[in-house]
């Protein structure tokens, strides 16, 4: 703005100041429509969608690091946020190319490749839902996923901001994303638009005699009944919702997991300053782990204050879980 009209503003904002109320009220409307003006000007008209599939380097956000991977076994449990449509005006494009929608289901995740496919499911109300990740984050402490307005909202807690959860990897859609993905296609994945099912093959029945040749008296066991594999991919399906039973759930600061009882010991003796907490073991890919948790919590506040506080005395990777 040339400097001769910016004066004429200036004084024509103060000459309503001065004449009352409603004539600060109207140049107080005014300032802001030009800055909103201003801000409009540089938002871009369109944003071309350029997608490619991406894992990454290790970057770093907020003084933390992060390792993008490729990891077909990703199964965890956190706090899961959401996030919403004003990065959808600006056109702000995913971190794999895409052009985030807020009206879509798709996800932002740190490490997983994009696109990936994971199942998230709340815990509080077993709600169920596939959905694609195409972006990274979210980069607050303590949240392990971002979910889309849509994505939140079929999982019923866009008014609460954040939600229990389960990460769950999907590995066979994850690997055919990638495959697509490498050869230029990015399928979104809805009802819609993934393709017709798989023809199903059904397996030859064996020639072997199964019958029992015990004389003991049989007991009629009801069959349960079991889900085909063309239902189970259905309900793999993005923006299906599925129904699960809730699961009640208290919220730890996982502040590590070592191969040594001795080093959880030690490191568990470091931070008691910070809150009660506890080593106990776990099997992750057939080894013992002994882990590092300080809790349980039923306050998320109360979380993200522990979890605040263990980051800054230097376990950077810690994390908060549900269990």
């Amino acid at each position: 703005m040339p400097f001769i009209v910016k004066q004429f503003f200036y004084f024509l904002v103060v000459g309503f100041l001065l004449g009352g109320c409603s004539s600060a009220e109207l140049a107080i409307d005014l300032v802001k429509k030009h800055q909103r003006k201003k801000v409009e000007e540089k938002v871009p008209t369109k944003v071309v969608a350029k997608p490619h599939y991406k894992i990454g380097n290790p970057y770093q956000e907020f003084g933390i690091w992060y390792y993008p991977e490729r990891d077909l076994t990703y199964d965890k449990t956190g706090l899961a946020s959401w996030y919403g449509e004003e990065t959808a005006i600006l056109g702000r494009p995913t971190a794999n190319g895409e052009v985030f929608d807020p009206k879509v289901v798709t996800a932002a995740h740190k490490t997983l490749p994009m696109p990936s496919v994971v199942r998230v499911t709340n815990l509080d109300n077993g709600k169920s839902l596939v959905v694609r990740v195409n972006d990274r984050g979210p980069f607050a402490k303590g949240r392990i996923i971002d979910l889309s307005h849509e994505g939140a909202r079929l999982l019923g807690f866009v008014e609460q901001g954040i939600a229990k959860v389960r990460v769950q990897i999907l590995a066979e859609q994850s690997l055919r994303l990638e495959k697509l993905a490498k050869r230029g296609e990015f399928p979104s994945l809805s009802a819609y638009d993934q393709g017709a099912l798989p023809e199903m093959v059904p397996a030859v029945k064996p020639a072997v005699n199964l019958k029992s040749t015990s004389k003991r008296t049989k007991k009629k066991v009801k069959a349960n009944k079991t889900q085909s594999a063309l239902e189970l991919l259905a309900q793999s399906r993005v923006g299906k919702v599925i129904s699960v039973a809730p699961v009640e759930t208290k919220i730890w600061v996982q502040v590590g997991a070592f191969h040594a009882k001795t080093s959880a010991t030690a490191v568990l003796s470091k931070i008691k300053e910070v809150g009660p907490g506890e080593v106990s073991t776990v099997n992750h890919l057939g080894k013992k782990l002994y882990r590092v948790r300080l809790g349980p919590m039923v306050d998320v506040a109360m979380a993200d204050s522990i979890l605040e506080k263990i980051v800054n005395t230097g376990f950077t990777g810690a994390r908060i879980v549900v269990d």
